[in-house]
């Protein structure tokens, strides 16, 4: 009786909307809001079993069933079966989200409208832009209110997202005529705002879904603008904060890079966007911001299964075109490995560009599309002819060169001119970096960085070189890579490039020009690619001016630093270890040799970051327990990186003793 009679009905009631009520948007929203009272209205839990056949009864009448004795049989009938409210409320609650995600997901389709002999073919959804707001409006009560029923609220966001962004906001009048619903496209944003406070933390990625969060980006681009801006205060804010690591751990974050890479829509608007910021703000944190991304990018479609996408959907990822469509052979050449021809020919493009199009406005040179803008997200270019600056033919011959540039010839002078990769092709990369939009200013630091460039070849050779010729009586071998014959006596390289540095900073002083962050990262060519430095003597000072534009004839032991001054320093240790990574793992045909490269950057660079890290410890300051955690971190992973070069370092090991010891303390007091 029961399968036949009020259970039958009551199952038939579920099923009803989907053929025939729920065909208009009125009834679904009608229905919503009936969800919404009966969870607002829902009895505690400890009430339930002594009410029932009143819940059950109350509930069957919310769903239009008709009052008699049918519906006493019902629920008699479900009390008999040892049926509890709860289970019954829940099971209808369930189904009825079931109907609503399926009646939404078949109002997306495909179809022609026709009217005479006019056809417009039509993509989306059937419920317009103006009937989305109402449906949003009525849908974010009951989202909040089955928050945490699992499949239930994310099922249903994900049915009211898609049909949302499949709305269009054109209405069709006639087939060639469209009309903008300019009223619901303004009223959209505060809508979407509602439903974005009930998305989940954490959502999985189906093969044949649409991530949500990359949906509330297609309806609402400041959610988009919203996420990015919250990435880069943290960034400011936590200025040892590695931000790769933290695209890996923290799910929003990661959320976020993977929908940015299943969408190049969106990659090319941040892209974009950040270009902008820095362009107006010139803040560091932004570009590097940008050059994270950008590296993670590359990471990301090369590895997809890393990163747990699935390899359906990595398969299926465009190719790299599409997400820099401009200038993209630029990118597979920034992209590629590092060698002296590529550095050559970038120089060839910009100088071609200029010579092509001499009147083009100075914004164009800078903005999102711009040689310029996707050069600067590739910061190991500028580097590489910071070295090339320097060391043009003092490299060694398993770099990545289709030319040869072994050693300097026996004077100690340079042949500029014969060298496909001379230091005046890498000091033309250098100025165009530093100033893409002046012509004049770029040939004026170009003449100031080759003579600069031939000072200290004058410096090495003449005071080196000749020195060797006379006390010994003979010629100077060529120079390998990693040699030890240039060992010079203690003290002479801080005093080499101490006056280096000085005569350094004087010139570019005269050009009238500010120390910007590019200027003073150039002597760091010295630090990463010329081989007869000795391990950390001289590479203080060179990392000091670049951290902080000043020139100190020694660092020693006891120095006392600003606050601002230590963590300058060290951020910029950590940065240039990063960059030099990436860098040495495309340079050598030999693995060995790359490794070899890495270490010794650094070998020479962790004095300097151990005098900045006990500097930033002994500093007084409140709220420094998560600097000095993420200081701790970022240390650890530096003393990891490439080679384990630190094996039993008692100052290192000091140092991170002291970082945690301090870090637990100011989380107490």
């Amino acid at each position: 009786m029961l399968k036949s009679g009020p259970w039958r009905q009551f199952c038939v009631s579920l099923s009803l909307p989907h053929s025939h009520v729920m065909s208009k948007l009125t009834e679904v929203t009608d229905l919503l809001a009936r969800i919404a009272e009966n969870l607002h209205n829902q009895v505690p839990l400890g009430d339930y079993e002594d009410s029932c056949d009143y819940r059950i009864s109350e509930l069957n009448r919310s769903l239009n069933l008709n009052e008699g004795p049918k519906l006493r049989v019902l629920d008699t009938a479900l009390s008999l079966m040892c049926f509890k409210a709860p289970e019954v409320f829940d099971t209808v609650i369930e189904h009825l989200v079931k109907t609503i995600v399926t009646v939404l997901s078949s109002s997306i389709s495909c179809n022609v409208l026709r009217s005479g002999k006019q056809e417009v073919l039509q993509i989306g959804s059937t419920i317009s832009c103006h009937d989305c707001l109402r449906l949003i409006e009525a849908s974010v009560s009951v989202l909040g209110k089955i928050e945490g029923h699992g499949d239930r609220s994310c099922s249903l966001l994900y049915a009211i997202l898609r049909v949302a962004a499949s709305a269009s906001c054109f209405q069709y009048i006639l087939p060639s005529m469209l009309v903008l619903d300019q009223k619901s496209n303004n009223g959209r944003s505060p809508a979407v705002s509602k439903l974005l406070c009930c998305f989940p933390e954490e959502t999985s990625l189906e093969a044949h879904e649409m991530p949500v969060r990359l949906l509330f980006w297609h309806l609402d681009p400041l959610i988009l603008k919203d996420d990015i801006s919250k990435i880069l205060q943290d960034s400011m804010q936590r200025p040892f904060l590695c931000l790769y690591e933290e695209f890996v751990k923290r799910k929003d974050w990661h959320s976020i890079l993977i929908c940015l890479v299943l969408s190049p829509i969106m990659f090319i608007e941040v892209t974009a966007l950040l270009n902008n910021w820095f362009l107006m703000t010139g803040i560091a944190s932004i570009l590097e911001l940008h050059i994270v991304l950008t590296s993670l990018f590359l990471d990301v479609i090369q590895r997809p299964t890393w990163w747990g996408i699935s390899v359906e959907i990595g398969s299926k990822l465009p190719s790299s075109r599409a997400y820099f469509p401009y200038k993209h052979h630029l990118f597979k050449i920034l992209s590629g490995p590092l060698s002296c021809k590529s550095l050559l020919y970038l120089v060839h493009i910009v100088m071609e560009r200029r010579l092509s199009d001499p009147s083009s406005k100075q914004v164009s040179m800078v903005y999102h599309k711009s040689y310029w803008a996707m050069a600067m997200n590739f910061p190991e270019w500028f580097l590489f002819a910071c070295i090339m600056l320097f060391s043009a033919r003092r490299f060694p011959e398993n770099f990545h060169i289709e030319c040869t540039l072994l050693g300097a010839s026996e004077t100690g002078q340079s042949n500029d001119a014969e060298s496909p990769c001379s230091s005046a092709t890498a000091a033309r990369y250098i100025a165009w970096i530093m100033n893409p939009m002046n012509k004049a200013h770029q040939d004026m630091l170009v003449d100031s960085l080759t003579k600069i460039s031939g000072s200290w070849a004058l410096k090495q050779f003449g005071s080196v070189t000749l020195n060797k010729q006379t006390r010994f009586g003979k010629k100077l071998k060529k120079p390998k890579f990693g040699s030890k014959d240039f060992t010079l006596p203690k003290g002479y390289n801080n005093q080499r490039i101490g006056l280096w540095l000085k005569e350094f900073d004087e010139t570019f002083s005269c050009l009238g020009g500010k120390r910007s962050a590019l200027l003073r990262k150039i002597p760091l060519g010295l630090l990463i690619g010329f081989s007869d430095l000795s391990k950390e003597e001289g590479c203080e000072q060179l990392l000091h001016y670049a951290a902080t534009s000043t020139i100190r004839d020694e660092i020693s032991s006891t120095w006392k630093a600003e606050l601002k001054e230590a963590i300058n320093g060290a951020s910029l240790v950590f940065n240039l270890t990063d960059v030099v990574e990436n860098m040495s793992a495309t340079m050598f045909d030999n693995e060995e040799l790359g490794v070899d490269f890495f270490s010794r950057v650094k070998e020479r660079s962790r004095k300097y970051l151990i005098k900045c890290v006990r500097n930033i410890i002994q500093t007084d300051e409140d709220d420094r327990r998560q600097m000095l955690r993420d200081l701790s971190c970022r240390l650890l992973r530096w003393r990891h990186q490439g080679r384990e070069v630190f094996q039993g370092d008692k100052d290192l090991d000091d140092i991170l003793n002291s970082l945690d010891c301090n870090s637990y303390l100011k989380g107490i007091f």
